[in-house]
């Protein structure tokens, strides 16, 4: 007697192994990679890898990491889960196999992601070679973050990175970058450059930003060893972020060409210096320590600002004049229940604000809302 089940199973799984690669890959796609891990350590002929690494863009992470970030979906990602050690190894495995046949069958990639936890990985000479297959095919979009248990355990950073002349946007995390003065950086197509929990100084920072002369959004982002940051030189620069550097102590730009920046600082005081701001359109300010002249002189510098963010600052009198302004954010502390606002913005089409009511109704008796366009308000009880 036949089996039909066995028949039909049978059947199905000759008309998958027979459908093209690429609707093997889109289905395969839906599968969590620890089951992909899983299934590799049951079956080799299943040859998972290689239909995977027929995909352009990937992405390798090993969570859980103290440091989220806003999720991006590629067409494809391996994210592990687990927490078992086999799998943990079958993940690595996976990866390694999979940029091993990129560079086997000359194949080019636009995008590679890597996170990775070092506490949990024995050895760390593969993933020097990871990186020199992805800079060999010409990788444009390289976003590596390896977390260690200590600041004695950093990932020691590979210098070619900064002579991959075809990266366009450039991530690294959990990194110490000592780029002495004859380092050779040469990154001229880099559009994007993003520094998070990086261990650097200001010449070495100084040193990687300009050569980089194509350079048009940076975010340096929880920086603590920086003290002092002079941003300059950049021609093509439009988007600048200084995201929790606890350390800084003076911020200074001349940067003619930028349109946004975003600042924000901790409980230690922090000049910044704004000597050009002609195209500037987007100001937004997290930083407790601003003063009031420092805030007036800033925002004053600025001809053309359109929108303005003020976040969590101390200053109790706070003075905004501009005709050109268009959306206004202010968010108060309980150290600014009795703020007092002169707002004169006759141009402005959205408030939001939340905060006491008092500093509300100051805001509301100085301000001309006939162009108003969108308010949001929330007021905090005492």
């Amino acid at each position: 007697m036949v089996d039909r089940r066995s028949s039909w199973s049978t059947t199905m799984a000759d008309r998958i192994s027979n459908l093209p690669d690429e609707l093997l890959i889109r289905i395969l796609s839906f599968l969590p990679v620890e089951e992909i891990a899983r299934a590799k350590l049951v079956s080799k002929a299943w040859k998972i890898v290689s239909e995977f690494s027929f995909v352009p863009p990937l992405t390798f992470q090993c969570p859980p990491h103290p440091h989220p970030r806003p999720k991006v979906i590629f067409p494809i990602s391996f994210l592990f889960k687990s927490t078992d050690t086999n799998c943990h190894s079958s993940f690595i495995d996976l990866i390694d196999s999979s940029l091993k046949l990129h560079y086997q069958k000359n194949l080019s990639f636009s995008k590679l992601r890597l996170r990775l936890d070092l506490y949990r990985t024995k050895s760390h000479s593969f993933i020097d070679s990871w990186i020199d297959a992805a800079i060999e095919r010409k990788v444009g979009h390289l976003d590596l973050s390896f977390l260690h248990n200590s600041k004695l355990n950093y990932y020691p950073f590979l210098a070619k990175v900064f002579s991959a002349r075809s990266i366009t946007v450039l991530c690294l995390e959990d990194f110490n970058l000592e780029i002495h003065g004859n380092a050779n950086i040469d990154l001229p197509a880099l559009r994007k450059l993003r520094l998070r929990h990086i261990q650097i100084n200001q010449q070495s920072l100084q040193k990687l930003i300009s050569s980089c002369p194509s350079i048009r959004d940076l975010e340096i982002s929880n920086c603590s060893s920086l003290q002092k940051l002079h941003v300059s030189g950049l021609a093509n620069l439009q988007r600048f972020s200084v995201i929790w550097c606890f350390g800084l102590e003076r911020i200074e730009i001349d940067v003619p060409s930028l349109q946004y920046i975003s600042h924000h600082h901790g409980p230690s005081p922090c000049v910044v210096v704004l000597n050009s701001g002609e195209f500037l359109r987007e100001l937004i300010l997290w930083n407790s320590y601003i003063t009031e002249d420092l805030f007036q002189n800033l925002v004053s510098g600025i001809p053309n600002l359109e929108r303005l963010e003020i976040n969590r600052t101390r200053m109790q009198r706070i003075q905004i004049l501009h005709h050109r302004l268009k959306r206004l954010d202010i968010t108060l502390t309980d150290k600014q229940k009795n703020a007092i606002f002169k707002i004169d913005t006759p141009n402005l089409r959205s408030l939001k604000y939340n905060g006491y009511r008092m500093p509300f109704n100051s805001i509301m008796s100085s301000l001309n809302t006939s162009s108003l366009e969108e308010t949001e308000i929330n007021i905090i009880r005492l």
